[in-house]
């Protein structure tokens, strides 16, 4: 396996460093997903893992004490598993970052905090079914922190009593999930 550090990375046409948004990152997250789960080939699923691992808040997930080398298997055992938790709305994905902005919601999570001057938030999207059914629409969690200044993914799920956000018209005031 191998090292797990934050820092700078750029897919899809996104920089992931100290200026990137949650939003950002959790766009690399879902493209890195829809790529593990529509990989043909050994290569291409390895290649969309390391851009998870990349996303992921190494740091956070692999716990304090650990060797080196079980700090990397207990942050892999947590991110590999991100895809099959999801894959079953992938083709929801956005491939485009204008399109996937203007779905998110971000809630902060910290204490006292804003979006802005949070450490930790939540980034929230609707996504639909592939089969159109409206009852198995979920809203999509995405839980980031701050690891060396970079926003940084530490889980993913989903809201247990919710389908839709009810996103406004961009301008207008978004409404967060309780």
């Amino acid at each position: 396996m191998r090292d797990l550090n934050t820092g700078t990375v750029e897919y899809y046409g996104v920089t992931l460093d100290q200026n990137a948004s949650p939003e950002q990152v959790a766009y690399v997250l879902l493209r890195a997903i829809r790529d593990d789960a529509l990989a043909e080939t050994k290569q291409a699923r390895d290649a969309a893992i390391d851009k998870l691992l990349d996303v992921s808040a190494a740091e956070s997930l692999a716990g304090a004490g650990k060797t080196d080398a079980d700090r990397r298997e207990a942050v892999y055992r947590q991110v590999h598993h991100w895809t099959p938790v999801v894959s079953h709305y992938a083709g929801d994905f956005e491939t485009e970052w204008e399109e996937a902005a203007a779905r998110f919601v971000r809630r902060a999570l910290s204490p006292g905090g804003d979006s802005n001057t949070a450490t930790e938030c939540a980034v929230f999207m609707t996504l639909q079914s592939p089969d159109e059914d409206p009852n198995a629409g979920v809203i999509l969690v995405i839980r980031l922190t701050q690891e060396d200044g970079c926003w940084r993914v530490l889980n993913l799920g989903f809201t247990p009593d919710r389908r839709t956000l009810g996103i406004r018209p961009v301008g207008e005031s978004q409404p967060a999930p309780n």
